[in-house]
C-alpha cells in the first residue's frame, strides 16, 4: 500500500554542538540533505533549520548529523507544523473566502 501524501509542513532548528574538525564533514552533510540549511556557524556550534513535509525527514537529518565525526550533540531548540488543507479544499480561514 502506498503512503498517503503529507498534508503537513514542519520547520525545525537545531543546534549542533561540535569540535572545529567536524566542520567539513557539516557542511558536506548539510548540502546533501534535502531541505537542511545552515542557518549559523562558528568554530564550535552551528544553527541549522529543516524544512520539510514531515518528522521522518526531521529525525533522519538529526541521525546524520549525530553520526558526523566530532560532533557532540544535536538539539531540537524549534519545531513548527503547519497543517495544509488538501488542494481544491477551501477551509473557513482562507483570507479569499467571501463572507457577505
Amino acid at each position: 500500500m502506498k503512503p498517503e501524501p503529507s498534508n503537513e509542513w514542519h520547520v525545525a532548528s537545531l543546534v549542533v554542538r561540535h569540535h572545529p574538525a567536524a566542520i567539513p564533514a557539516l557542511a558536506d552533510a548539510v548540502a546533501g540533505a534535502a531541505g537542511l540549511d545552515l542557518a549559523l556557524q562558528e568554530d564550535t556550534c552551528s544553527v541549522l533549520v529543516q524544512e520539510s513535509d514531515g518528522t521522518r525527514s526531521l529525525m533522519a537529518s538529526i541521525d546524520l548529523l549525530q553520526a558526523l565525526p566530532g560532533v557532540i550533540t544535536v538539539n531540537l531548540v524549534y519545531h513548527h507544523v503547519e497543517r495544509q488543507a488538501p488542494p481544491g479544499d477551501v477551509s473557513a480561514s482562507d483570507p479569499q473566502e467571501s463572507h457577505g
